[in-house]
């Protein structure tokens, strides 16, 4: 057997391992970008065994191959994901998203433009958008009016803390995303399978001039789609009506934060999905309701994204908002999210979960001491970085005990948001009785005692 047979063989005898890596890799992936508010088709595979065979020897024709360890190096999308947006204007952010997600090694963009200007301006030779392989004499016929594919492709790898129990061989495996809009993606599959996978022999000048003229339409319809947008965009920021889902309620922040000048592509809006379910059980799921919080939003975004901000300004020390928001986070209507409940695990989460509620309990009467302290009328606090340095400036805490409150917030922002799972419950216990006798000291100075 050659190396490509051996190759071919060892493939066919891991496939399920290649397969599954796949799987997660989607469904992480599925669920960040939904929970966003970003609308896209998600799907995986591993790579059909007599495609990759195909592949191997066609490459093999050009370049041959000397060792397995060449082809290993040379091959990196036997697991793939696909991500096919509706609306090609929220590329960024789904980048953003996948970035934050996966362990990105690798990523590369389409067309590049050193390609498409060389297609542009050679009449005697054409180069494919990919610029993966050498023009056939069908290309060279035919001048190459539109861009040809355009999308972002990423090799990552999933990130052991995204791994459940059991699952952390499959940290090894790098798997290519492949990210572009729908319309794009049906282009990509025709184009792909007649240019570099012909059954019926070499593609003729009129065949690749349509094919061009193809590329033209999807150029036009993401134009038309992006349009699209904007007009749904107009329209749920200027109804009255209640948000219908999650969906709507992202593109309303994200055209409000627009109208502010707010840059989005550095940031993502976070978990929209669970402040929506929120907002629905309060009833206050409507434009309305979340307008006057977005003036108070911090500019970290990057680090602070935009639904958890809100969501931090809407509970507002109410310990039955906090119980409404800690059961929409429970919630959460990605499967990916969740882990399996067993007895074993009920068991085993129990105390987390008392030391979570304790944590709450005393974190609540702190904001609350906080609103009494503004007498403010308002029904929201200030952001708390700002009471913090009020505090500080009253000499109501110590500049030791103020270091000591931001950290404190950061544990809270971890606990509310659901990333306090890898935190002891004896110190989530400790930090509880810290806020407790922190929030006495306070009430005590501030009453003059």
């Amino acid at each position: 057997m050659g190396v490509i047979d051996d190759f071919v063989s060892e493939y066919e005898r891991q496939f399920d391992f290649w397969d599954a890596s796949a799987r997660i890799a989607r469904g992480l992936l599925e669920s960040a970008l939904a929970s966003s508010g970003l609308r896209a088709i998600v799907t995986s595979r591993a790579k059909s065994v007599d495609r990759l065979a195909d592949k191997l020897h066609a490459r093999n024709r050009e370049n041959t191959y000397t060792s397995v360890v060449q082809i290993q190096k040379d091959i990196v999308d036997l697991a793939g994901v696909r991500v096919a947006l509706y609306f090609p204007g929220q590329m960024e952010e789904a980048e953003r998203v996948i970035r934050a997600t996966l362990d990105v090694q690798q990523d590369k963009r389409f067309p590049r433009d050193e390609v498409f200007a060389r297609s542009r301006l050679s009449a005697s030779a054409t180069i494919t958008a990919k610029g993966d392989q050498p023009a056939s004499p069908g290309e060279l016929a035919h001048v190459q009016r539109f861009s040809g594919y355009g999308a972002r492709h990423f090799r990552a790898l999933i990130p052991d803390s995204r791994l459940s129990p059991g699952q952390d061989r499959y940290g090894s495996a790098l798997v290519e995303i492949q990210m572009a809009s729908v319309l794009m993606h049906a282009w990509s599959e025709v184009e792909h399978d007649l240019v570099y996978k012909p059954l019926e022999g070499e593609l003729s000048p009129s065949e690749y001039a349509l094919l061009d003229q193809l590329n033209g339409l999807v150029l036009a319809g993401e134009i038309a789609l992006e349009q699209l947008q904007k007009a749904g965009d107009a329209r749920v920021t200027m109804a009255e009506t209640p948000f219908r889902n999650h969906y709507e309620l992202a593109e309303f922040l994200r055209s409000r934060l627009s109208a502010r000048d707010v840059d989005l592509t550095d940031a993502t809006l976070g978990k929209v999905d669970v402040l929506f379910d929120y907002l629905a059980e309060q009833h206050s799921a409507t434009a309305s309701s979340v307008e006057p919080y977005l003036d108070l939003l911090e500019q970290d975004l990057e680090h602070r994204p935009v639904a958890a901000q809100l969501a931090d300004l809407m509970l507002s020390g109410n310990e039955s908002r906090y119980s409404a928001y800690l059961r929409a986070m429970s919630a959460t209507r990605h499967p990916s999210n969740r882990r399996q409940a067993t007895v074993a695990s009920s068991k085993a989460d129990a105390p987390q979960t008392l030391a979570l509620g304790e944590f709450v309990v005393a974190w609540v009467l702190l904001e609350t001491l906080l609103k009494d302290l503004t007498q403010s009328g308002e029904a929201r606090l200030p952001p708390l970085p700002m009471l913090f340095r009020e505090l500080l400036a009253r000499e109501l805490i110590t500049p030791e005990q103020f270091t000591e409150l931001n950290t404190m917030r950061e544990l809270r922002n971890r606990v509310i948001h659901g990333r306090a799972t890898d935190t002891p419950p004896a110190r989530i216990s400790e930090a509880a009785a810290w806020l407790r006798g922190l929030t006495r000291t306070i009430k005590r100075k501030a009453d003059g005692r």
